[in-house]
């Protein structure tokens, strides 16, 4: 799941710290990809530390609940087929990947366009974390905290760039830049009209779905 799915199925009221452990993988991923804290560091004597470390925790069940839902399962492999169907299907572009984040951007665009309190929620509670809190957590993986992590962190804040999804050139640039991190090609500009056609059809179609999802609390 991408960061508001995360933050309305499993956020707590006034928990900022735990709220950001929820954020963390996702974010650190985008500075040290693949870099995970070791579970046997953990509870430590920081309070402030371990709801951190719980937040973390959970996104990552939540991500494991998720990847097994019916949603997920029935939409993942029908999205990319239907990029291919219409012919957005660019050599080196790995399709079961676009698929599943694309999916998860719709979770959050459905959000955004339907409960946009969620994200001001969400961005309110990021800059109610403190720094030294997060350099504390690193420091307790034994680990550096990841270069310019707080630099980005604060961009990340600033920019609020997860609104844009609301827009369909926001999703296209999104999914562009997560292609390009990840070492694949970019979807063209001539295929932005064809990728948002497929967008606005997709989110009426899967809205019902959505929010049963989100009812169920999965």
């Amino acid at each position: 799941m991408n960061y508001l799915t995360h933050f309305l199925i499993d956020h707590k009221k006034d928990n900022p710290n735990y709220n950001f452990g929820l954020a963390l993988p996702d974010l650190v991923n985008i500075s040290k990809r693949g870099w995970r804290a070791e579970s046997q560091l953990f509870p430590v004597e920081n309070e402030n530390v371990n709801q951190i470390w719980e937040g973390y925790q959970q996104h990552f069940a939540a991500d494991a609940q998720f990847h097994n839902s019916e949603l997920f399962v029935k939409h993942s492999k029908r999205l990319r087929k239907e990029f291919e169907v219409h012919g957005l299907n660019q050599p080196g572009i790995r399709l079961f990947f676009v698929g599943h984040v694309l999916l998860e951007m719709l979770l959050d665009r459905h959000i955004i366009k339907t409960r946009r309190e969620i994200a001001d929620q969400f961005y309110e509670q990021l800059n109610l974390v403190n720094e030294s809190d997060i350099e504390s957590f690193f420091e307790f993986t034994g680990d550096k905290i990841p270069y310019s992590f707080l630099e980005f962190f604060g961009k990340f804040k600033n920019s609020r760039y997860l609104y844009s999804y609301a827009e369909d050139n926001g999703m296209f640039f999104a999914l562009n830049r997560l292609l390009r991190r990840t070492g694949q090609p970019e979807f063209e500009l001539d295929h932005e009209a064809a990728f948002n056609e497929l967008i606005r059809r997709e989110e009426i179609g899967m809205a019902k779905e959505i929010e049963d999802f989100f009812g169920k609390g999965n």
